[in-house]
């Protein structure tokens, strides 16, 4: 990544350029997708992150995001992470990496027991990301091979297979 290019924590005067972006990324009717449904609260804004390009010297451009909202896979308090946004031009060039194993090393052993990703099959997994197990209850419609998680301390989700384990929101 470019010098001018700068990771940096989600700051509250970042929500309407984020916002902005999620729009461009995912169309106006991303509320729709059932992943939203989830994400009833505020994103936790501790866990955010921007890159920015700082290439004109008096205005920063958010050129992408990463954000995480508070999730229960039945009582475990775990996390979405999403959405992943990133300009276009700079789509390729490692930005999105650089977002998800920074803030994946935010996260581990913080005190959250898991985090579930609803994305691309084959971007995922690099970071760790498998597919969800079978007893795991998303309540709306999904491409189900989107749904990903990893483990982020030593409970491990796919040996909690002895009843189904609902999603839901953290204000559910």
């Amino acid at each position: 990544m470019s010098d001018r290019y700068k990771l940096r924590s989600y700051l509250p005067k970042d929500k309407q350029s984020v916002h902005q972006m999620i729009i461009e990324e995912f169309g106006h009717d991303y509320l729709d997708r059932s992943v939203w449904k989830f994400r009833k609260s505020k994103p936790i804004e501790k866990l955010g992150l921007i890159v920015s390009d700082t290439f004109h010297l008096h205005h920063e451009e958010i050129v992408a995001s990463l954000q995480y909202w508070p999730i229960k896979i039945a009582e475990y308090k775990s996390l979405l992470l999403g959405p992943l946004v990133v300009r276009d031009h700079l789509k390729g060039k490692g930005i999105g990496s650089l977002l998800i194993t920074s803030s994946l090393k935010m996260i581990k052993n913080s005190g959250w027991n898991f985090c579930l990703v609803s994305g691309e099959p084959d971007y995922y997994p690099k970071f760790g990301f498998k597919p969800v197990p079978n007893n795991l209850d998303w309540p709306s419609p999904i491409e189900r091979q989107r749904l990903q998680f990893i483990n982020l301390r030593s409970l491990d989700l796919e040996k909690l297979s002895d009843h189904t384990l609902p999603v839901l929101s953290d204000i559910d």
